[in-house]
């Protein structure tokens, strides 16, 4: 997993999680990509026009090409959004530190780093769960946090296909953190 190689303030700007890459990797994982986009497509609609050409099961062929055309969307769709960065308001930066720190915690993940800038969560993996080789990316921007949570395969490349549980990750975090947020604004209400 990449997480050494983030650039700050380019994810801060962009709304997206920049990784400092070597020029191959970016070329590597775009043809990977393509390949699985296209395949499903293409092979379903060579499959089609032979049907369409020869008059056999063309409702058999016609509906695996619509399928393979959905799925390929779905995946195009997936792929685009993979490094989208989701803003939590939050408090003070040091507070949405701590807070998140608290939230990690809570869950049971790991804490692989936690600096000023950035922290890598890694939820608790086992051998029923679809844990393995997920991270969340929290970076800090003034009051805010900005998240992402990916999923990778081998050597590193990002999983496509685990669009949802990512997102249900991020929901997670999102209202642990808000929670968490809430808890601090009360206790130090009952404090003054």
């Amino acid at each position: 997993m990449r997480h050494d190689k983030i650039d700050i303030p380019k994810s801060k700007q962009k709304g997206r999680v920049i990784r400092k890459t070597w020029l191959i990797e970016p070329i590597f994982d775009f043809l990977t990509y393509v390949v699985l986009v296209g395949a499903y497509p293409l092979l379903s609609g060579l499959f089609f026009f032979d049907q369409l050409e020869n008059g056999d099961y063309i409702i058999g062929a016609s509906v695996l090409f619509g399928l393979a055309l959905i799925l390929g969307g779905l995946l195009l769709y997936s792929i685009i959004n993979l490094d989208r960065l989701k803003r939590i308001s939050g408090t003070l930066k040091d507070g949405n530190r701590e807070a998140v720190k608290n939230l990690t915690e809570k869950l049971g993940w790991t804490l692989q780093i936690h600096n000023q800038q950035v922290s890598i969560l890694s939820p608790a993996w086992s051998w029923f769960s679809t844990n393995w080789g997920r991270q969340i990316v929290v970076i800090y921007d003034r009051q805010d946090i900005l998240i992402n949570s990916t999923s990778y395969g081998l050597h590193d490349l990002k999983s496509p296909f685990h669009w949802f549980g990512n997102r249900k990750l991020e929901k997670i975090i999102k209202d642990n953190f808000e929670e968490e947020i809430k808890k601090r604004h009360a206790n130090n209400g009952y404090k003054t």
